[in-house]
């Protein structure tokens, strides 16, 4: 079976969008946290104290970095789906890949959410954007598996 063609992918092109913009805020946030960047916080003023609690690493790695794989990933597969028009095999994997990696990284979003909102009572205005980047990513990523779900059942 031959690729879809990329009319039917006009989502591909949002997906890397918002993943570089993901990207750039991870990476802004990570330099924040090793002290390389002076994070700016806007009207809302809890960036700091966000990104130096205890709830900004796991298990020693900061989530700003992992954020950044994430995102990566997210743009790299986005690319391959945009630029390289990979067979049927290798899209519905990325797909899948992509759905779940973004799914996660929304939920886990969803929870560092809440603890800023119920446990440190500070909101870092870049993780607020973050969330709405990876959230609107889950959103692109879980329709496109959804609809290659449904052409595979059409034969």
């Amino acid at each position: 079976m031959s690729a879809r063609p990329p009319s039917r992918r006009r989502w591909v092109p949002w997906a890397l969008g918002l993943a570089a913009a993901g990207l750039a805020v991870s990476v802004y946030l990570w330099m924040g946290k090793r002290g390389d960047a002076p994070l700016v916080c806007g009207f809302l003023g809890g960036c700091i104290s966000v990104n130096a609690s205890p709830y900004s690493e796991v298990f020693g790695i900061p989530v700003a970095a992992l954020g950044a794989v994430m995102y990566l990933f997210l743009a790299a597969s986005a690319a391959v789906l945009l630029v390289a028009r990979p067979n049927e095999a290798l899209a519905e994997a990325l797909t899948l890949a992509g759905f779940i990696i973004a799914l996660a990284g929304a939920l886990f979003s969803l929870y560092l959410t809440a603890i800023e909102a119920f446990v440190l009572r500070a909101y870092c205005i870049w993780c607020l954007i973050s969330f709405a980047l990876v959230s609107t990513l889950a959103v692109l990523w879980t329709r496109a598996l959804s609809r290659e779900t449904r052409e595979v059942e059409r034969g």
